[in-house]
């Protein structure tokens, strides 16, 4: 028993020291004009799990500007998550009072618009959000986006492929060999039997990069090879909290299907691990919809 403590914790020493020694060779090839060391996608995403925000709880006030084809709108949101739980959110103009407050679980979405001549409460799934949206985001996508983790990243999955970058890793995820056919380019008859033969998630092409020093996430791409939407998640800055990354800035855009938004997050205060009220409570006097 003894022996396997040993172990165990040399293994432990081990794989600090080359953590530590992997950022170090990689920060003097940079500073020397050369590219970064090679790493396989295991090894990775390790590193990857290792630099992400560690939290229960996290709360934040954002500034966010958003367009939408041509119209433009600028307001606050007050964000606080409980992990795996509830996402609550309160939108208000620039120095305004709230206008809107909103509740995401698991499986459910929750409105309660306050906005004067169009107070309502409206209770449904994340498809009447996604129609509105026009993109396919759920309970997760938005638990991801407010953290600071790549969408829909599968630390357990050894389906990607790694490369260099520049100063960052790029990790893609391994598409069947029938999708790989519809980016070549087939006549739409045979397209549309290979669509009918795929799940809709393997027609979504992932790739992912990484900063190769601190491995923190720098941008997401989703393209939908059926659709033809195209989005794009980047990340900038730091908020330096010591539970781990989180981005201080995040830039959305989404293009393609009839879709034509971008959307910028900035972070103007955060917390990590302080416990909130969600407080949300619908007036009885409010109309009740069932689309939003």
């Amino acid at each position: 028993m003894m022996q396997l403590h040993k172990i165990i914790i040399f293994t432990s020493i081990f794989f600090i020291l080359a953590s530590t020694i992997t950022s170090c060779s990689n920060e003097k090839r940079i500073a020397g004009g050369k590219p970064l060391k090679s790493m396989d996608p295991v090894s990775i995403l390790k590193k990857v799990d290792n630099a992400s925000l560690d939290w229960n709880w996290l709360g934040m006030k954002i500034d966010t500007d958003i367009r939408v084809s041509d119209e433009s709108k600028s307001f606050t949101l007050s964000v606080r998550m409980k992990k795996d739980s509830a996402i609550w959110i309160s939108v208000s103009p620039a120095l305004g009072v709230e206008i809107a407050r909103v509740m995401l679980l698991r499986d459910s979405v929750k409105v309660i618009s306050k906005v004067p001549l169009n107070k309502f409460v409206f209770e449904g799934d994340y498809l009447q959000l996604e129609n509105l949206l026009g993109i396919p985001f759920d309970f997760n996508s938005f638990q991801d986006l407010f953290s600071g983790t790549s969408l829909e990243l599968n630390p357990f999955n050894d389906k990607y492929v790694s490369m260099v970058d520049g100063v960052n890793y790029e990790l893609v995820e391994k598409i069947p060999r029938r999708v790989k056919k519809l980016i070549e380019g087939v006549s739409d008859r045979k397209a549309e039997r290979l669509i009918n033969k795929t799940e809709i998630s393997e027609l979504i092409v992932k790739s992912y990069w990484f900063d190769g020093i601190g491995f923190t996430p720098v941008k997401d791409v989703f393209r939908h090879i059926e659709i033809g939407l195209y989005v794009t998640v980047k990340r900038f800055g730091n908020e330096g909290h010591k539970q781990g990354y989180m981005p201080s800035k995040t830039k959305i855009t989404a293009t393609g299907n009839g879709v034509d938004l971008k959307c910028t997050l900035n972070v103007k205060r955060s917390r990590v691990n302080k416990k909130y009220d969600m407080l949300f409570d619908p007036p009885a006097n409010y109309e009740r919809r069932q689309s939003l």
